[in-house]
């Protein structure tokens, strides 16, 4: 498969983010959804936002210029089952759970430490959290005990196909679930940042709030796009 791509107007998001990884940093600037709406072509999105033209030629020279690098990722879409599946426990669902569990703690100190400052926002933060973190949970479960060994395996029968998609289509209901919270966070913290009054424990819990969103959507874009379509 070729591992470069010539960047278009009718370039989905997906694959864009397939194969220029560093372009979710300028992404997540403008607010787009490249991982639950992956499908989406950049003519749409331009659109949608209200960018011109020359966005796909911004697009197009700063990939050339990060195929220019010689540290830069291989494409996930060159990558077996096994070695996208490997990739993606090591670097989103460890970190991820790692996040997870530090900012359970951070946003229970708030929501004691700031609750006279604000008790609506640490009460928002508290409960889109905390269903944020089940989702989250529960989806990594999914996956790692039905879905991924169900794709390592050799030889599948079209029975055994037929419940891999099943499940993807389940799965690909809980990123939408994951993405609306995600993005309801984004929305109701400002792009996640810290009003006035914040310590730096909450400074702390902002930040890693927005890694996470940032890590999260990553991680969906790479199975949605890439993993998932390939039993769709």
């Amino acid at each position: 498969m070729n591992q470069i791509i010539a960047i278009n107007n009718q370039t989905s998001l997906g694959e864009l983010v397939t194969y220029f990884p560093a372009v979710t940093t300028r992404l997540n600037e403008l607010h787009i959804d490249y991982c639950c709406q992956g499908d989406r072509t950049l003519e749409a999105v331009i659109e949608e936002v209200g960018l011109t033209a020359d966005f796909v030629t911004e697009l197009q020279n700063a990939y050339n210029d990060y195929l220019a690098t010689p540290d830069k990722e291989i494409p996930v879409s060159e990558l077996s089952d096994e070695d996208l599946i490997d990739l993606i426990l090591e670097i989103h669902h460890q970190p991820e759970r790692a996040l997870l569990k530090e900012l359970d703690q951070l946003l229970n100190k708030i929501l004691l430490a700031h609750y006279d400052h604000d008790k609506d926002l640490v009460l928002m933060l508290h409960k889109n959290f905390s269903e944020l973190k089940m989702e989250l949970e529960e989806h990594f479960a999914k996956e790692e005990k039905e879905l991924f060994p169900a794709m390592r395996k050799l030889d599948k029968t079209p029975e055994e196909r037929e419940t891999i998609r099943l499940n993807i289509l389940e799965l690909e209901g809980d990123h939408d679930g994951a993405g609306d919270i995600i993005k309801y966070l984004i929305k109701e913290t400002n792009d996640f940042t810290p009003p006035e009054f914040a310590c730096p424990t909450m400074n702390v819990a902002y930040t890693k709030l927005h890694e996470l969103a940032d890590d999260v959507f990553l991680h969906v874009a790479k199975e949605n796009s890439v993993l998932f379509k390939r039993y769709l």
